[in-house]
């Protein structure tokens, strides 16, 4: 009975945390404080959650056996990892044009408010003096606007490979490094996968004291679809678009105004930048009951990977039915030194159960 209490808080926990998730927002604009209070409390949601035992499957290699030894976790980006849709993102095309025409007239109404209110904000020129006229002879903004629609098509093709480049972003993105761990020990799947056919080890660590805003912990969000990032990369398209634009110095009083007016209005989500690598299919891949963990750091953009420091959260380590001796033998050393349990992992031979056997050593 207790064994299916906690099974039913786990899958409660991780719909719960898809919610939270969901609905948890941070704009860019948001001052530094705001936003690590906003992480404090994802963290404080989460951290109860963090199972006893979460483990890592590795083969077997010199990368692998310095790592253990010198007590790091490794992290990479991304575009590692197998999964072609592994850290992809949805853009609902279909609905483009009309999201676009809202977002042209939004804009464009900006710059005529600015206009009706202080027209001595814009310079003498051919458009102010069209814009005047504008204003002085339609009775509505959208009016207004819709006399403005000059290079609308053109401006449309240019925002498409726009967001063609931010569909691919979160898996080239090379600040974010992602360390991978499961909840199961036990799974056939993931020694055959992730532990080079049976040839290697897995790790168990203990994070439920884990705390580190800048190195985030949290379980995968098993789902039947993508993300829907439609919102968010219109929002940074049209940010990055506006943001590059160098306007004459006549110009730069106005444009500035607009810039604040459009990020305040407009503010990118600063979560997206997590939500993006938490989603996985569901069909495909919830049997690997996945937690990531995160690392946004810009002072690895040039590195595929990093390392970090265990903290002393590493318990133990299991080797797998075919790992080589010669191997083992120096995993068991450091072992040793170490203080940690370790285990053979093995093929039960006393059942007819397609299982595997968890042996302790001594």
């Amino acid at each position: 009975m207790e064994k299916g209490k906690v099974s039913h808080t786990k899958t409660l926990f991780k719909k719960e945390f898809a919610r939270l998730m969901e609905k948890t927002y941070s704009p860019a604009n948001l001052a530094q404080e705001e936003s690590l209070k906003i992480l404090r409390e994802l963290h404080d949601f989460v951290q109860p959650h963090i199972p006893t035992k979460l483990f890592r499957f590795r083969k077997c290699g010199i990368d692998e056996l310095i790592s253990f030894e010198q007590g790091t976790i490794s992290m990479c980006v991304a575009d590692k990892f197998s999964d072609k849709y592994d850290s992809n993102v949805f853009y609902d095309y279909k609905t483009l044009p009309d999201r676009f025409t809202v977002a042209f007239s939004i804009t464009m109404s900006y710059i005529v408010q600015i206009a009706k209110s202080n027209p001595a904000a814009f310079p003498d020129s051919p458009i102010k003096s069209k814009l005047l006229e504008l204003i002085n002879s339609k009775t509505t903004n959208s009016e207004i606007v819709n006399s403005l629609r000059t290079d609308y098509e053109g401006f449309l093709e240019q925002m498409k490979s726009e967001i063609q480049k931010q569909e691919v972003w979160p898996r080239n993105n090379r600040y974010t490094k992602i360390g991978c761990f499961t909840e199961k020990i036990d799974s056939k799947f993931m020694w055959d996968h992730y532990a080079d056919g049976y040839k290697g080890f897995a790790l168990e660590y203990d994070f439920r004291k884990w705390y580190a805003l800048n190195v985030n912990l949290y379980p995968i969000i098993y789902s039947p679809q993508m993300m829907d990032a439609t919102e968010m990369i219109d929002r940074i398209c049209i940010t990055d678009y506006v943001d590059s634009i160098q306007p004459e110095a006549a110009y730069k009083e106005v444009f500035e105004l607009f810039k604040t007016q459009l990020h305040q209005r407009f503010p990118i989500d600063s979560m997206y930048f997590i939500k993006m690598y938490l989603y996985k299919d569901e069909v495909e891949y919830s049997h690997e009951r996945e937690w990531r963990m995160l690392k946004i750091d810009k002072d690895s953009l040039n590195q595929d990977f990093i390392s970090i420091p265990d903290m002393g959260y590493l318990k133990a380590i299991y080797y797998g039915p075919e790992m080589e001796e010669r191997y083992k033998e120096h995993f068991r050393i450091i072992a040793k030194s170490k203080g940690i349990k370790e285990y053979d992992v093995v093929l039960d031979r006393n059942s007819r159960k397609y299982s595997l056997k968890v042996i302790p050593l001594r």
